[in-house]
């Protein structure tokens, strides 16, 4: 295929599973001697990756280029990608319900609620259509969209391999069960659920515990500060926000877990999930959305449980000799099958298939 592969995004931030998927698009793309960059608007790129970004204003691209756009919410990069002239790719991420942000941040509600109203208009526009899950795929086949290819969200092992953060390993070094959440702080996360688990756990299970969740917090402050509020009035000492971790940070995060666990209603895939397999945690997931695709038959799953409930889940993860290792194995094995994967290959078929 001739020509550039680009890349537009709403937004471009460390540790955020688009940002990374497109990084890695980006490096597999050069390796085959294209020309490609990301572009996005400056506003919202952090500091440590503006040099790894150009800025959407500058994006000129030909008729015989191609350019991809990661969509989930409305943004200026929409703009770009529907007056681009040459080839185009949309790669569906899913739209947050805006029900969850109503209240916490009305913005990104609207924000939320104009990409939802512009979903038909990008997918008119695009030559191809990828969705990084099955179930994201088949809220496109709802729309009458038909001709949708799955590429699952990709994941780069070496980028968990790293050593971890010394100082996180030193704080978190007492002898305590540790329970962790990776994730952004959002509303559609249910973090909430969690904590009023992690209430029960500690108090009628095991007090030598902490609830460590992982997260920028700066997508939806006031959630963040409800959650706050929610730990303190429950007067629980051992919930620790960490916020923002940097690759190091996550290793260090993933190597202390005892469990990892997500309340979360609405996902449309959940890489943190991976993430844990990967680094020999069991996983607990509220079953929904894209989260059975993300886990593949490992971990555990759970539906309609209360908070006294998902604590005795946890409890029996964490003690139960034959539970724990038939978890792991099951995750093992789904991590075998994510290992296999020849995500180069992948893309080479479906760019030929772009007209």
């Amino acid at each position: 295929m001739a020509g550039r592969i680009d890349q537009v995004l709403a937004g471009f931030a460390e540790g955020d599973a688009i940002s990374n998927e497109a990084t890695i698009l980006q490096d597999i793309f050069r390796r085959w001697g294209k020309e490609s960059e990301i572009y996005v608007d400056v506003r919202h790129v952090s500091p440590v990756l503006r040099e790894q970004s150009r800025p959407l204003e500058s994006y000129t691209g030909g008729r015989d280029d191609v350019l991809i756009h990661h969509y989930g919410i409305a943004s200026p990069a929409v703009d770009t990608f529907l007056k681009a002239p040459g080839r185009k790719v949309l790669i569906y991420h899913n739209i947050t319900p805006t029900h969850f942000y109503r209240g916490f941040d009305d913005g990104i509600a609207r924000q939320l609620e104009q990409a939802r109203a512009g979903l038909r208009t990008v997918l008119s526009a695009a030559d191809a259509i990828w969705a990084d899950s099955e179930f994201n795929a088949s809220e496109l086949r709802e729309l009458g969209t038909y001709n949708i290819k799955v590429l699952p969200l990709l994941f780069s092992i070496a980028h968990f391999n790293l050593p971890p953060d010394p100082a996180i390993s030193r704080k978190f070094r007492a002898p305590m069960k540790n329970l962790l959440f990776v994730g952004r702080v959002a509303p559609n996360k249910r973090i909430e659920d969690l904590i009023q688990a992690f209430a029960w756990y500690h108090r009628l299970i095991n007090r030598q515990s902490r609830l460590v969740i992982v997260g920028s917090e700066r997508s939806t402050p006031r959630y963040y500060l409800m959650l706050a509020m929610l730990a303190s009035d429950l007067k629980l000492q051992n919930v620790c926000f960490e916020r923002f971790a940097s690759p190091q940070g996550l290793t260090a995060y993933y190597e202390m877990a005892d469990v990892f666990v997500t309340a979360s209603e609405h996902e449309g895939y959940c890489l943190p999930l991976v993430e844990a397999m990967h680094k020999g945690v069991p996983v607990i997931a509220r079953r929904g959305g894209g989260i059975p695709e993300a886990l593949g038959g490992a971990g555990v799953m759970y539906e309609d449980l209360g908070p006294g409930e998902l604590a005795q889940l946890i409890h029996l993860v964490l003690t139960d000799k034959r539970t724990r290792r038939d978890v792991l194995e099951s995750q093992r094995r789904r991590m075998a099958d994510l290992n296999r994967r020849q995500p180069e290959e992948e893309l080479r078929v479906l760019l030929k298939e772009i007209r």
